[in-house]
């Protein structure tokens, strides 16, 4: 089904921008390739921006926010099919300056844009004509179609990201499916969009005045990588996981979230077995990477089993703790799932990898804080450790 989703996605995003020409604009102001080439500029100006707040670092998680602005100005000055060759450059330009992603999801997003773009300029043309000038008048009808194609572009971009994060395996879209429940994300994401609609609509109206707008470029930046930045402050650099203090704030709020919902809840803390073992035979580089093995196994294992009701986070050296919210599976049959995933490892070093894990499980309508279960796990991985390792076990909190 995701396959046939790309793909179908993939014939629209070649054939409907040619094939809605007639509905967009006919010309835009000046030559479309020095329109075109402006857009271009900018966009790369954006993107350098954004990599001088971050000091050139790359990353692979970001909503890639900023790259719509163009997209959106391009679809308010430019005939449809424009769209294919500046959003083409723009992420070409974006993924050449170190916005690492998977190449298809790369290919796709771009794809989105483009047909978010062709919907916005189908719209925008249908209130403020053919003929693109936003400025006529007292601009009121362009600052409506600026408006309206703007909702129109965040409409189709929710349903398109949508599409891919629940379609896609649960555990292959994480962090997509976070991002997507963000309402912090549509905020930054409208005013993203207002900055494209405004960079159009100065240019039909005065472009010099476009240099102006260069410091806004630039609190744009800060805005989109804003939450980026925050969850690399909160997210554990050799893991990838969350930071125990980040953990323990977001299970916190689940708790409180399960308590008013009537909801079942448990905390498992994972402990990797004879890890000092490990590293003394193969060497603190080999232990990182089994730590990175262990949490990228835990965070698959819980997302294909309960999707995003799972949190999983460092709690320190070799141990892992997980949240996990409102679950139907078991979660001693999760706890079990995981030490599996584990056992099945292929580290390069020939060493085997096994983990102990302490449950503990929280029934509804119990008043239990986090620190409470926190204990309880901590003394059930005590039990798992002295009954050989490799085992598991469950402590019941909150039930008389």
């Amino acid at each position: 089904m995701y396959r046939l989703y790309l793909v179908a996605t993939m014939v629209a995003t070649l054939v409907l921008p040619v094939a809605l020409m007639p509905f967009g604009h006919e010309r835009g102001q000046g030559s479309a390739v020095g329109v075109a080439l402006v857009i271009v500029v900018a966009s790369v100006l954006n993107v350098e921006i954004g990599r001088w707040l971050e000091g050139g670092m790359s990353g692979s998680q970001r909503p890639h926010k900023a790259l719509s602005a163009w997209a959106f100005a391009s679809a308010l000055l430019l005939p449809t099919w424009w769209l294919l060759p500046v959003v083409s450059f723009t992420y070409a330009h974006a993924w050449w300056r170190g916005l690492r992603v998977p190449v298809w999801k790369w290919i796709g997003s771009g794809a989105y844009l483009v047909l978010c773009g062709t919907t916005a300029a189908v719209t925008a043309a249908a209130i403020a004509g053919p003929e693109v000038d936003l400025m006529a008048g007292s601009g009121l009808r362009g600052l409506v179609a600026v408006l309206a194609a703007a909702g129109a572009f965040l409409a189709v971009e929710t349903l398109l990201f949508h599409g891919s994060a629940y379609l896609n395996r649960p555990e292959s879209e994480v962090w997509l499916r976070k991002t997507l429940r963000s309402r912090s994300f549509y905020l930054t994401e409208t005013g993203v969009l207002l900055v494209g609609g405004l960079s159009a609509a100065i240019w039909t109206g005065a472009a010099w005045f476009l240099v102006l707008l260069i410091p806004v470029y630039g609190l744009t930046q800060r805005a989109v990588l804003h939450e980026p930045l925050q969850e690399r402050a909160d997210g554990d650099e050799k893991t990838g996981v969350l930071r125990f203090e980040a953990w323990r704030r977001v299970a916190d709020l689940g708790t409180q979230r399960c308590l008013r919902r009537g909801e079942p809840w448990a905390v498992l803390f994972a402990d990797i077995d004879h890890f000092k073992r490990f590293n003394d035979t193969w060497g603190h580089l080999a232990g990182d990477r089994a730590l990175a093995a262990v949490a990228q196994t835990l965070v698959r294992t819980v997302a294909a089993a309960i999707g995003d009701r799972g949190v999983v986070g460092r709690f320190g050296g070799e141990e892992f703790c997980v949240f996990l919210r409102s679950t139907e599976l078991e979660a001693t049959e999760l706890a079990d799932r995981i030490r599996a995933a584990v056992a099945q490892l292929d580290m390069a070093e020939g060493s085997p990898l096994t983990v102990s894990v302490g449950l503990a499980s929280v029934p509804p309508g119990a008043l239990v804080g986090i620190e409470a279960a926190l204990d309880h796990a901590d003394r059930a991985l005590f039990q798992a450790k002295e009954a050989g390792r490799n085992a598991t076990r469950v402590q019941l909190v909150g039930i008389r």
